[in-house]
This record gives structure tokens, C-alpha cells and sequence, in this order.
């Protein structure tokens, strides 16, 4: 198939003999079951019997509703230090953030490498970005490069999270306070962000925002929060984002309010309360499972991880790798990248492509400003990356020990036929 036939593996079977073994994607029999995978958010029973509350009470949609005020409470002692208040999504946070912020200057730094609904809300806000490249060390904003682009008209950096990566960058951080900048860090991907990862203490931030969506952490719908220790702030969000009910109960028609109407979906919340409760023990096994898997793939060729599975304050939203195309025999580009993935795919195992342009390509209003081309990181990074998607429990030791055999077979046919893969692969 594609020119050059079904590239195969040898496998030790039960009685010690070996066997042939077909690739999935050329015909052959998957490593990983279809249906073995149990996919995030894994619903149980209570989180039903939450939902089924909520119905009960007669309320969807309050502010005020008791979910609502303990799930902040909650969320907030589970953190160690801030205040929390619930919005609709990450994406509100962070405009409702980045909207109390925004008489400090005209300017917010962010990096390349990002999430659109991170990013847009800079430009709603009547701000201007200003992109700089990514760490590689990190995967996250290049500290250096964002302090050369400080300036009186900046008013924010925002440092983005991405995959449950802690982008701790304290030199940065220093140089936007020397300035009177704020921080803003997007958490939404990397919950335990908001507890004490830096030699014991929190991020230095003026504001963090987080997601409780359904493929986060939180896994519980729409849902956001703004989290921060400025009581200001804290009244800023009450009075931008509730344009008809107030935290009291009252209804309220304010002059103040700015409309957004942000409230949390009260739905999302009872299941939201659920996740804080067990958060440290599902940290623990996403931790344990990429550093599980880590370490049965460690020795293949040309992969690496984008950040260290084996350090304990990483959230670990999901597994995210890098391969070098050149130590398989490919050309520089994706197209090592986009065979890898098809080929564990079709052996079963949840890979996933999220990002595969710097976060200015896909704003329409802002996307002629910047060229790729100036952001080399950021694009070695999106022509190389991928991530296994279902790490998160009930899968466990058992799943990742699957996952890791697919990953064996699938290099065994590139270490046997890579230079035929890529030729395939890149015609094809």
C-alpha cells in the first residue's frame, strides 16, 4: 500500500516464538480493543444523581444557587490561597480579567503557540496582542522575548497553560511587575496551576483563569472561574457578568453592568463540586499514567515528551510528544507527525492533533498581522506534536501498558521501512 506494502513487526507470542504482525492502518488487527478506552469527562451514577438535583430545586441558571456558592467555596480552600468566583467559561474569565486590567495600557503579550479562546478575548476587549515564541524547554511563553516587548502601553501578559503544563517563567514574571503589568495566567488546561508549585508557593498572578469544560480537569460542561486574591477584582466580575440577578438574589437591572452575562451554568456546577472533591487522587493517576507510559516508550527514537511526565506538579490534562522526523526518516515538517498519528489510531490508541497554526491564524481580524515564519519555535512544536488524549481515570496501569505496545509496533515498522513510510506518507 502506498507504493511500498504493509510494513510489519515481529512480536514474541505466549509460547516464546515470533509472530508477524500488520500494522492496523495496512489491514491488520488493532493492539487496543475499540470500546477498551473509557473517554473523559467517564460519568458515573452521581454525577446524574447531581444533575437530577439540580432539576429537583426548580433553579438552572442562578447565581446565587447554593451549588454555585459551594462549588467557589470549595474550589477555593482546594487552591490554598485564592478567591474564586464562577463565570460561564475559561473564555469569560479571561475577558472579564483582561476587561479589568485594560486602563493599564493597549497591549497584551501572549505567546504564538495558543488557544483561540484565549486569545480573542484580548482583541474584545479593544486590545491589542502582541505575540512572542515559545520556549522549548517550556512549551510555553519565552520569558526573554516577552520582556523585550514590555512597554508603558502593555497593559497585561497572559501565560498560557497548555496540555497541564506549569509554566512557572519567574524572571518574566519579575520584569511585567518592574513594570506595573499585570499577570494573567490561563490555567483552563492546567488546574493545579492555582495550588502551590513554586518551591511551595503560588503563582505569582494577579488573576488566573480556569475551565471546568467537559474535556477539562473539572469535566463538567460550560463553566469557568475567575480566580484571584484582589477583592476588587472579585466585584468587577459580579458587576460585568450578572446583567439581571445578583449574587443576593435579588433581581437586578444595574446601571454599571456591562451586559456579558456571564453566569455559571448551574448544571455544570453540581457536577464541577463533584470533580474538586476527588481532584488530587484524578491528578495523581494522570500523573502516574503518563509517567507510566513514558517510561515503556522512553526508549524509542526520535520521540520526546514536550514537558516532564515524571514532575509531580504538572496537571497532566492529557500526554503531549514530540517526534523528531529526521531520527525516523522523514523530511522537517509534519508529515512525520500526521503518519505517527494515523498509524496509533488505527492500533487503537485516543491521539489527538489539536493545534496545527500559530493562534493568530485562526482570528480572522488579526491573522495578516504576524508571519508564522517569525515564531520558529512555535511551529516546530506544531509540526511535530501530538498528544494520547485518555489518561485520566478509570484507565489505568493496564490501558497504558496497550498503549505503549501500539507505540512498539508502530516504531518497529518505522525502524523497518521509515524511509518507504515517509516517501508513502509524503506522496500520499
Amino acid at each position: 500500500m502506498n507504493g511500498f506494502g504493509a510494513p510489519e513487526r515481529k512480536t514474541r507470542n505466549a509460547q516464546g516464538s515470533f509472530a508477524v504482525e500488520r500494522l492496523a492502518i495496512f489491514g491488520g488487527k488493532p493492539v487496543i480493543p475499540r470500546g477498551r478506552v473509557t473517554p473523559w469527562p467517564a460519568a458515573e451514577k452521581k454525577h446524574l444523581d447531581a444533575l437530577r438535583g439540580v432539576v429537583d430545586s426548580g433553579k438552572y441558571h442562578r447565581v446565587n444557587h447554593p451549588i454555585v456558592s459551594d462549588l467557589e467555596q470549595n474550589l477555593a480552600r482546594w487552591t490554598g490561597k485564592w478567591q474564586v468566583r464562577a463565570v460561564g467559561s475559561g473564555t469569560a474569565a479571561i475577558h472579564i480579567e483582561l476587561d479589568y486590567v485594560k486602563e493599564r495600557g493597549e497591549q497584551v503579550v501572549t505567546a504564538a503557540l495558543n488557544w483561540p479562546g484565549a486569545v480573542g478575548p484580548i482583541t474584545i476587549n479593544g486590545l491589542q496582542p502582541v505575540f512572542v515564541d515559545v520556549d522549548m524547554s517550556v512549551a510555553g511563553i519565552d520569558q526573554r522575548a516577552a520582556a523585550e516587548r514590555f512597554n508603558p502601553d502593555v497593559a497585561a501578559v497572559l501565560i498560557t497553560h497548555l496540555f497541564g503544563n506549569n509554566v512557572l517563567v519567574p524572571d518574566g514574571r519579575h520584569a511585567a511587575r518592574a513594570q506595573g503589568i499585570a499577570v494573567i495566567d490561563d490555567i483552563c488546561q492546567s488546574i493545579a496551576a492555582a495550588k502551590a508549585i513554586v518551591g511551595g508557593s503560588h503563582l505569582d498572578a494577579d488573576a488566573l483563569a480556569l475551565s471546568g469544560n467537559g474535556a477539562k480537569h473539572l469535566g463538567a460542561g460550560e463553566l469557568g472561574f475567575v480566580i484571584t486574591e484582589d477583592a476588587d477584582l472579585i466585584a468587577h466580575v459580579d458587576r460585568v457578568s450578572l446583567s439581571s440577578s445578583s449574587r443576593s438574589g435579588a433581581r437586578i437591572f444595574s446601571p454599571l453592568s456591562q451586559g456579558y452575562n456571564y453566569r455559571p451554568n448551574v448544571f455544570s456546577s453540581s457536577i464541577a463540586k463533584l470533580r474538586v472533591t476527588e481532584m488530587d487522587a484524578q491528578l495523581e493517576i494522570r500523573r502516574d499514567n503518563s509517567n507510566l507510559l513514558w517510561e515503556m516508550i522512553s526508549d524509542l527514537a526520535g520521540i520526546l515528551p514536550l514537558f516532564d511526565p515524571s514532575d509531580c506538579d504538572h496537571s497532566m490534562l492529557n500526554f503531549p510528544l514530540r517526534i523528531e522526523p529526521e531520527a525516523l526518516g522523514f523530511a522537517p515538517g509534519p508529515a512525520a507527525r500526521d503518519f505517527v498519528v494515523k498509524s496509533l489510531q488505527a492500533e487503537g490508541v485516543p491521539i489527538c492533533v489539536w493545534l496545527t497554526k500559530p493562534v493568530f491564524e485562526y482570528l480572522p481580524e488579526i491573522r495578516n498581522n504576524w508571519n508564522a515564519a517569525d515564531f520558529p519555535n512555535t511551529m516546530k512544536i506544531l509540526h511535530t506534536m501530538f498528544y494520547v488524549s485518555e489518561i485520566a481515570p478509570p484507565n489505568g496501569s493496564e490501558l497504558m501498558h496497550l498503549y505503549a505496545d501500539a507505540f512498539h509496533k508502530v516504531w518497529s515498522a518505522l525502524h523497518k521501512q521509515g524511509p518507504e513510510i515517509a516517501a508513502g506518507a509524503i506522496s500520499g
